[in-house]
């Protein structure tokens, strides 16, 4: 059983961030960089070495687990799946039902929930929160995490629970990347 946390735990770590200014700064490089990177521009002329960057720790200099697997196997569907991925003309939700591992259309082996939102925060850290398995054992823990119908797609999940990271964000005057971080930090108390 899934200990049961407040959600002002978040306020709790918000209130011990120490260093908030450096936080930020190092959130505008990332998102300012990689934003170029994951243009439309930028996607298509994306290399095996652009994607491997984000997904080391240090050039992303947020999520250490998003390498664990190559998703550069074939650079020509994963240039594909990103396009549809920042074609912000589509709703989200349709984005990421293309994408889904094993049922869209375009998806890509190992591109997954954490990296596709990993990849929508840095282009739009204003809109889109991160799901991952930290962010969701810390909406678990807090009983915040929304409920899925049975046969649900990927975009439609991620949706339900976007909204709830935005309100988390607005609710406690936090961007989405600070939130992240928090999340992670819950994670560890949710075990």
């Amino acid at each position: 059983m899934t200990l049961q946390l407040s959600p002002d735990q978040i306020a709790h770590f918000r209130a011990n961030t120490h260093d908030v200014m450096g936080m930020r700064l190092q959130e505008l490089e990332v998102t300012e960089y990689w934003s170029v990177i994951f243009s439309a521009r930028g996607v298509a002329t994306l290399t095996k070495q652009d994607m491997t960057g984000f997904l080391r720790y240090e050039q992303n200099k947020r999520w250490k687990e998003l390498s664990k697997e190559s998703v550069t196997g074939n650079m020509d569907a994963l240039r594909a799946a990103l396009t549809v991925l920042i074609n912000e003309d589509l709703p989200v939700a349709e984005r990421l039902n293309q994408l889904e591992p094993a049922r869209g259309v375009l998806a890509v082996p190992h591109l997954g929930k954490a990296k596709l939102s990993a990849i929508l925060l840095v282009t739009h850290p204003k809109q889109y929160g991160v799901w991952n398995d930290y962010s969701e054992r810390s909406l678990r823990g807090m009983g915040l995490f929304p409920d899925f119908t049975p046969g649900m797609h990927l975009g439609e999940q991620y949706v339900a629970v976007n909204a709830v990271l935005l309100g988390l964000a607005t609710q406690y005057n936090v961007g989405l990347w600070w939130l992240d971080i928090i999340l992670e930090k819950i994670a560890v108390l949710v075990r």
